[in-house]
């Protein structure tokens, strides 16, 4: 379900009032065997997982849909974080979980429907991104066929973005979860083990009958400490875990969501420390992942979280990743990364062009661009950077920019997308009203993929051209770069990928050819018709 915005002051995820503070919660780096540190952490009296069920636990089947195409599969490389906490949450309270995952364990939906036939769950909780939500709506409506009685919940980022319409638009759906997650959840769950009426549940949109009840929205939680850490133990063993130390992004983009909110939300240096912690003694992962949206946007904070890696020794057992802003960093910041084991630092540019810039409101300059890959790069780190094609009133000058621009700074890795409509942002109202020289050329949610999306097109770059600009920019990158091998490996570790991405820039290309040849005899067609009342025909003239 989400870590998306919302609700009321939650109230506690079940259970009896905290238990007294026992000084077992460790500090700093020292002695203890590391099982008993786990342990110590977990009799802190404000970990939800202390917390003993009120009534018989509710049996709930938590569903992550299965991939749709290859770049899907391409990005199911780790767990999602939503339904790790959701799960997490849900199993503190004393609940019985089922994680049915798609991705990771490529579940299929038969399989998942099967599943929820046989172990007969009390609920069923579905996740959601946008491309996403149509099988969430398949799983959904055949659970329902075999299943009629059982009550299922949709969330997720889609959710937090288009609300009742969710229920609208998925008849199988009784409830959605707009907001984050956690204890949202666990209040429905309780709610249902009561028998009560949940529809007044902050954050809750409630199918009725014929009826949509939308309850007040929900707030984030005052303290991001008191939940439980996400439940990795429920998903299939991978080698890269993500880790999240704040909620919430107060910049402006326009093609951003927003959907954890604007409002940053911090968790305490030393209980990000402590799930670091947790992930290495318990699951061994290779690589951490920092899903903040900017990592670094408190810096202090940040600072004391990379030199608190260092002083417990984590940067000898793990590398680390993570994405921030090119207006965030400093030569200090950069350093610490390096020493912390950041193997890859991500940067969201977006685009090659000043102007473009300033249209999506992203806050940054190409100057500062170039300062902070040069800067990721003296220090020795990868440098990652993400760009995407079809800004308002883009035109085929300012992709050449970008084209040029990414050559120019020469980043380790890239990912090019096109623009995609997301609900929820203005670039989706924008496409809606006509704005910014949008065509919308599909509302199916199965189309709004932003690596090979067939959404949307400018009036003066069709979905086509914007394709084939996208192959452009990795090829162009490597070869003005002399990067030959890297680019042939990239090809044959990525031949998924790159052909799906091929397939569907020739595909676009040959419809869009086909309708103007079409066009064009249809013109042909017409003009002697234009001369019919003086007998003069188009030889003549």
């Amino acid at each position: 379900m989400g870590l998306g915005q919302g609700a009321d002051s939650p109230r506690p995820l079940r259970g009896p009032p905290p238990l007294p503070n026992l000084g077992l919660h460790r500090v700093g780096c020292g002695g203890a065997p590391g099982r008993r540190r786990i342990l110590e952490r977990r009799l802190h009296p404000s970990r939800p997982a202390r917390f003993l069920p009120l009534c018989d636990p509710v049996k709930i089947a938590l569903v992550q849909p299965p991939p749709r195409s290859e770049f899907d599969r391409h990005w199911a490389r780790f767990p999602g974080l939503g339904i790790a906490y959701v799960a997490s949450s849900l199993r503190a309270a004393g609940h019985q979980l089922e994680l049915l995952d798609g991705k990771l364990a490529h579940l299929t939906v038969e399989e998942i429907v099967t599943r929820v036939r046989d172990g007969r769950p009390d609920l069923v909780g579905i996740t959601c991104m946008t491309v996403e939500y149509p099988r969430a709506v398949d799983i959904a409506r055949r659970i329902k066929d075999d299943r009629a009685d059982v009550p299922i919940v949709v969330g997720g980022a889609h959710v937090n973005a288009v609300g009742r319409q969710a229920l609208e638009e998925g008849a199988g759906f009784d409830y959605a979860c707009v907001g984050e997650g956690e204890h949202l959840a666990c209040e429905l769950a309780d709610a249902l083990e009561r028998a009560v009426d949940p529809s007044a549940i902050p954050g809750l949109v409630s199918r009725n009958g014929n009826e949509i009840v939308t309850a007040p929205s929900r707030p984030p939680p005052g303290d991001y400490d008191v939940l439980p850490f996400p439940a990795w133990d429920m998903f299939r063993p991978v080698d890269t875990l993500p880790l999240i130390t704040h909620r919430g992004c107060p910049f402006q983009c326009v093609f951003c969501s927003h959907n954890s909110g604007f409002k940053p939300r911090y968790r305490t240096p030393a209980n990000v420390l402590d799930e670091v912690e947790e992930i290495l003694e318990r699951y061994r992962p290779t690589r951490i992942r920092i899903e903040d949206e900017t990592f670094g946007l408190h810096m202090g904070r940040t600072k004391a979280i990379l030199e608190g890696i260092i002083s417990r020794g984590f940067h000898r057992q793990v590398r680390f990743s993570a994405q921030t802003r090119v207006d965030r960093v400093d030569e200090e910041f950069m350093r610490l990364l390096k020493t912390a084991n950041f193997e890859t630092l991500e940067l969201g540019v977006e685009t090659g062009n000043s102007d473009m810039l300033r249209k999506i409101k992203k806050g940054i300059t190409l100057e500062q661009v170039e300062r902070a890959v040069a800067l990721a790069k003296v220090n020795g780190l990868r440098v990652w950077c993400k760009f995407i094609l079809g800004h308002p009133d883009e035109t085929r000058a300012t992709i050449r920019d970008t084209i040029d621009f990414i050559a120019k700074i020469n980043p380790h890795q890239l990912s090019v997308s096109i623009m995609t409509p997301f609900p929820g942002t203005p670039i989706h109202e924008m496409a809606l009203r006509g704005e910014g020289g949008y065509r919308l050329l599909s509302g199916g949610w199965e189309d709004f993929d932003k690596y090979s999306s067939g959404v949307l097109e400018l009036e003066t770059v069709s979905l086509g051209q914007l394709k084939r600009y996208q192959i452009a920019c990795y090829i162009n990158l490597y070869v003005r770069n002399r990067r030959f091998g890297e680019l042939v490996r990239l090809v044959v570790a990525n031949r998924a990928v790159g052909w799906e991405m091929s397939r569907s820039a020739i595909g676009r290309t040959a419809r869009e050819t086909g309708r103007r040849v079409a066009g064009r005899l249809q013109d042909n067609q017409r003009v002697p018709s234009a001369f019919s009342q003086t007998g003069e025909t188009p030889a003549r003239r």
